[in-house]
């Protein structure tokens, strides 16, 4: 019985770390639009995430909420489905996605394109949900 409490208690604490490391980011220091950079990692299982923030003045959160959903500590996105849920949970909405570098050589003659060996990136645009928002 004992080591049942003990188990119970370590599973509490494990929950209630995990909640406040997933809500470590102060929301209203975040811009109203942010766009992500996914790219897709698979030596390392999972995707690679950026937030461009050079000379934005919402440079701190950004950095923050980048840490936030990538940190072994945090959320630990791995898919674009976990990016799209967890900038839900947060309390934005997906906007729009677009492909932005592709990485490795292009093959094929005159309008074929085809990608061998390289990485797609793909910026995907998310806004605060209406509730949020300033007016």
């Amino acid at each position: 019985m004992k080591n049942f409490k003990l188990i119970a208690v370590a599973m509490l604490m494990f929950i209630g770390v995990a909640a406040k490391a997933q809500s470590s980011v102060d929301f209203n220091k975040l811009p109203e639009y942010v766009v992500i950079t996914s790219e897709d990692t698979k030596m390392l299982g999972g995707i690679g995430i950026t937030i461009d923030t050079k000379k934005s003045p919402y440079q701190d959160a950004l950095l923050e909420l980048e840490e936030t959903l990538q940190g072994k500590k945090h959320m630990q996105v791995r898919t674009q489905t976990d990016l799209l849920n967890a900038l839900s949970k947060i309390g934005y909405e997906y906007v729009n996605a677009f492909s932005t570098r592709v990485s490795g050589e292009a093959l094929g003659s005159n309008s074929d394109f085809e990608v061998s060996g390289g990485k797609y990136r793909t910026n995907m645009v998310f806004r605060k949900k209406e509730k949020y928002r300033e007016e």
